[in-house]
């Protein structure tokens, strides 16, 4: 079994993926945290160093790489499903799951959060940040929607949403 998780950054994709995996007693794989053992770089240094592109070429290069391996959960990246084709990559891997969040949610998680996210970090007000969720939001919504499972985790702990994707998936 492959599991895969996506949404956009703040949904809590990498958490409920861990506990995923604890749960179903299967590895748990962060592409983030794989794509930087992997260059020796964080992701943030990628994106200034060598770009978005090269960046997304190794997103991809990741989820080949994943193919042949059975047994796992996979926190994505949020970008990762709208770049590349790697949506339709990963509906041939596995189950795929949508961890959706309203744009209230997400602006919750991420202001309190955001020195660590270079995309947001420079908002100064909840507004602006708003502004820019729901765009951005917008534009990669429909790639997410491609999965074949979609859970809503506002207003739920990240065990409660592990067991909701548990049952789905069993």
């Amino acid at each position: 079994m492959k599991v895969i998780i996506v949404g956009y950054m703040a949904s809590g994709k990498s958490v409920v993926a861990k506990r995923l995996a604890q749960l179903l007693n299967l590895r748990f794989v962060d592409t983030d945290k794989w794509i930087e053992a992997r260059s020796c770089k964080t992701i943030p240094e990628i994106f200034s160093e060598d770009g978005e592109d090269v960046f997304r070429a190794k997103e991809k290069e990741c989820l080949e790489f994943l193919m042949d391996q059975d047994d796992m959960v996979i926190s994505t990246g949020g970008g990762m499903p709208c770049f590349n084709d790697c949506v339709d990559l990963m509906l041939e891997l596995g189950e795929t799951v949508y961890l959706e969040a309203s744009v209230q949610t997400l602006i919750s998680r991420l202001w309190d959060g955001k020195s660590g996210r270079p995309i947001v970090n420079n908002f100064q007000t909840k507004e602006d940040l708003q502004s820019f969720i729901s765009k951005h939001l917008s534009e990669r919504e429909g790639y997410y929607k491609k999965c074949k499972h979609v859970v809503c985790v506002d207003g739920k702990s990240v065990g409660m949403i592990a067991k909701e994707i548990t049952s789905i998936l069993s």
